[in-house]
C-alpha cells in the first residue's frame, strides 16, 4: 500500500506542531506512528525514529523510502542543512496542499466517467453471461431465415460460450502486457512524446505539468535551495517523460551561463510563448517567486476548467456507445420474432 498525498500532508502539519512545542525529533516520529492510521507510514516513521536515534539525517530516511519523492526529502534537506526546519516543512506543507487539490479536481472529473464505463461493462457482461446464452435455442427454433444482426448475435453467443474463459484470460493477458510495456522506459518516452501532441489530451497534459513545475518552484524558491537545484527536483517530480528531457537539457544550459526562460524557448510546443515571456519579466524584475506564482494560479485555474470539461466531452461519446449497444442487442432479438409474426398474418 501506498500513503497517499494527504495522509502525507497531515502527517508534516502534525510534525509541525510537535517540532513548534519542543518536542525531540525521534520521539515526535514515535508519537505520530502510534497515532496515524496508515500502516505504511507508521512503518516509515517507526524506522525514522530508529535512524534519527543513530544519527541519520533526517531527509535521508525519507529520500531512502520510494513512497516518498524528491520534492519531500528536498525540503526537509534544505531545513536541515540551513537551520531552517520549521520553515521549510511550512513550505513543504504548502506545496503537498497544492498538489492534493490538483489530485482531488483531477479525481473530481473522472469519477462520472468511471461510473458510466463501470456500468458498461456490468451491462456488456450480465447480457453476454446471462441473456444471450438463453436466447440461442430460442432463435435456432424459429423458421426464419436470421437477420445479419441475429446472426452476429448468435456467433457472439456461441463464441463466449465455447471459448469464454480463454477469451478472458487472453484480455487479462494482454491487459497485463499493455502494462508492463508500460513500465519499460523507453516505450513509455516515445508514448509520452507522442500524447502531447494529441489535440485537447495533449494540451490537458501540457497545463498539469506546468501546474506542477510552476507551483513546486513557487515552493521551492521559498526553501533557499539554489535555481539548479530546484530544477533538479522539480526534474524528479513531473510525471512526463517529454518535461523530464527538456528538464534535464534546460538545467544544463543554465548551468553553462543562460536564462532559464532563453533555454525553455527551445521547446515551445511544451512551453508557450505566455510561459516564458512571464518568466522573462521575472528574471528581468527579479521578481522569480511573483512570476511562478502568477503561472501557478493561471494554469491551476486552467487545470480546473479543463477538468470540467472531460466530462462533457466523454460523456456523449460513452452514452453512445451504449444506446448503439443496447440497439444492436434489442435489434438482433426483436426482428426475427417481428418476422415470425408477420408470417403469420
Amino acid at each position: 500500500m501506498s500513503i497517499s498525498t494527504q495522509e502525507k500532508k497531515d502527517f508534516v502539519r502534525t510534525w509541525l506542531l510537535l517540532i513548534r512545542s519542543g518536542k525531540p525529533i525521534n520521539e515526535s516520529f514515535d508519537i505520530l506512528a502510534r497515532q496515524t492510521n496508515s500502516k505504511p507510514l507508521a512503518k516509515v516513521l517507526m524506522k525514522a525514529r530508529i535512524r534519527t536515534e543513530k544519527g541519520t539525517p533526517i531527509y535521508q530516511v525519507f529520500e531512502d523510502d520510494p513512497s516518498f519523492d524528491k520534492a519531500f526529502s528536498s525540503f526537509i534537506r534544505a531545513g536541515e542543512e540551513s537551520g531552517t526546519l520549521t520553515s521549510n516543512l511550512n513550505h513543504l506543507v504548502e506545496w503537498l496542499e497544492r498538489k492534493h487539490k490538483l489530485e482531488m479536481e483531477l479525481s473530481a472529473a473522472t469519477l462520472y466517467p468511471k461510473i458510466i464505463l463501470t456500468f458498461a461493462l456490468v451491462l456488456g457482461s450480465g447480457l453476454t453471461y446471462f441473456v444471450l446464452p438463453r436466447l440461442t435455442p430460442i432463435f435456432s427454433a424459429l423458421d426464419v431465415d436470421l437477420p445479419l444482426m441475429s446472426r452476429i448475435l448468435l456467433d457472439i453467443s456461441e463464441f463466449i460460450q465455447n471459448h469464454g474463459i480463454t477469451l478472458l484470460l487472453g484480455v487479462l493477458g494482454f491487459l497485463i502486457f499493455m502494462f508492463l510495456l508500460s513500465k519499460v522506459e523507453f516505450v513509455k518516452e516515445k508514448y509520452d512524446h507522442f500524447i502531447i501532441r494529441v489535440p485537447f489530451i495533449g494540451d490537458f497534459i501540457r497545463d498539469y505539468q506546468l501546474t506542477i513545475i510552476s507551483q513546486l518552484i513557487t515552493t521551492l524558491f521559498g526553501s533557499g535551495l539554489m535555481v539548479t537545484d530546484i530544477i533538479d527536483i522539480t526534474t524528479d517530480s513531473v510525471s512526463s517523460s517529454a518535461y523530464r528531457d527538456s528538464l534535464i537539457r534546460i538545467k544544463q544550459r543554465v548551468v553553462q551561463g543562460d536564462s532559464l526562460s532563453l533555454a525553455m524557448e527551445e521547446y515551445p510546443a511544451l512551453y508557450p510563448g505566455v510561459f516564458v515571456s512571464i518568466i522573462t519579466t521575472g528574471e528581468e524584475t527579479g521578481a522569480y517567486v511573483d512570476s511562478f506564482k502568477y503561472l501557478s494560479d493561471f494554469y491551476s485555474s486552467s487545470i480546473s476548467e479543463r477538468s470540467s470539461k472531460i466530462p462533457v466531452v466523454i460523456e456523449p461519446v460513452i452514452l453512445i456507445f451504449i444506446g448503439l449497444f443496447v440497439a444492436f442487442i434489442a435489434s438482433a432479438v426483436i426482428l426475427p420474432i417481428y418476422q415470425v409474426t408477420e408470417g403469420l398474418y
